[in-house]
């Protein structure tokens, strides 16, 4: 037994050498079967045999019996007992290769389902953080602007000072809002709002923005999608570039983002890029961005293939 709990093939889980149990094992097994009466020798047998065994490979537990049926024929036992013993140590080299085998097969399961549940957790926490950075990232973006806005308006005496400061308001509350159904889990964005959002956001920003398209051009199972691509699109513009002109270009197969004056890329900057190609991703489309010292271009391109 001692042996057993020390193999961790087996799923023994006691540290420790099996070397000295093994030759207790097989030093008791030799002696029961010199000093005892006819029966005592074939249960000796099959207790030596199990840990041996065990921790033999199978080919060499058959060499064994081959062996011990070998030396039995030379004993008082005879042909009887060679026959016995060979059929023995067979029988229980056969079963605890089997066991093990089958002892691994369902380790390896259990690994599997942990793996798997692991998986589970890291992509709920990315898909978390993705929308977390999609839906903050762009409410910060426009309370910024809009706050700057109001404290230039502010400076000048300008009674629209307040309705800025309104809309900051009502950023800030839209954004805890879906906050909170970003964690409930039930959570979605209209494109036609997204699209009229980015026009009014990137424009109160000081940039010529202009929108060719309708949102009902994109299919259906597209348009959420589709929707995030525009705001991120614009929360891009507005902290990756010193714009003065964007176009939104919406079709059946592609929405297309265009800007000018963008900063030069960093390798950080491309975190709610790849969230985006992601989300097309999951719906059949692919995501595309080109960069120049005087243009940037972001295109969702949508394969409608045979749905609609």
């Amino acid at each position: 037994m001692l042996v057993l709990l020390r193999t961790p093939g087996i799923g023994g889980t006691v540290d420790g050498p099996i070397r000295w149990p093994l030759a207790v094992a097989i030093g008791a097994g030799i002696l029961a079967g010199l000093a005892g009466g006819d029966a005592i020798p074939f249960w000796a047998l099959i207790i030596a045999s199990v840990p041996v065994c065990v921790v033999l490979p199978l080919r060499w537990s058959l060499v064994l019996s081959v062996v011990l049926g070998a030396a039995t024929l030379m004993t008082r036992y005879g042909a009887l007992g060679a026959a016995a013993a060979l059929s023995v140590v067979v029988f229980v080299a056969m079963t605890a290769a089997l066991s093990i085998w089958l002892l691994r097969i369902v380790t390896e399961l259990d690994s599997s389902r942990h793996a798997a549940a692991q998986l589970s957790v890291a992509e709920e926490r990315l898909r978390f953080s993705r929308d977390l950075h999609d839906v903050v990232g762009r409410a910060l973006s426009a309370i910024a602007v809009k706050s700057e806005l109001a404290a230039t308006l502010s400076r000048r005496g300008d009674n629209r000072a307040a309705d800025q400061m309104d809309e900051v308001r009502e950023l800030a509350q839209q954004s805890m809002t879906e906050a909170r159904q970003l964690v409930r889990g039930y959570r979605s964005i209209d494109l036609d709002a997204e699209l009229s959002g980015a026009a009014s956001l990137l424009k109160a920003a000081g940039i010529d923005t202009e929108i060719h398209g309708d949102a009902d051009a994109v299919a259906p199972r597209f348009a959420e999608a589709a929707a995030w691509v525009v705001r991120e699109g614009a929360t891009n513009i507005l902290r990756h570039s010193d714009a003065t002109r964007s176009r939104i270009e919406v079709s059946e197969q592609t929405l297309r983002i265009v800007n000018d004056r963008p900063h030069t890329m960093r390798s950080s900057d491309g975190t709610g890029l790849d969230g985006l190609g992601e989300r097309l991703a999951a719906v059949g489309g692919h995501l595309e961005s080109t960069s120049t010292t005087s243009e940037f271009i972001l295109t969702a391109t949508f394969e409608l293939g045979d749905r609609s």
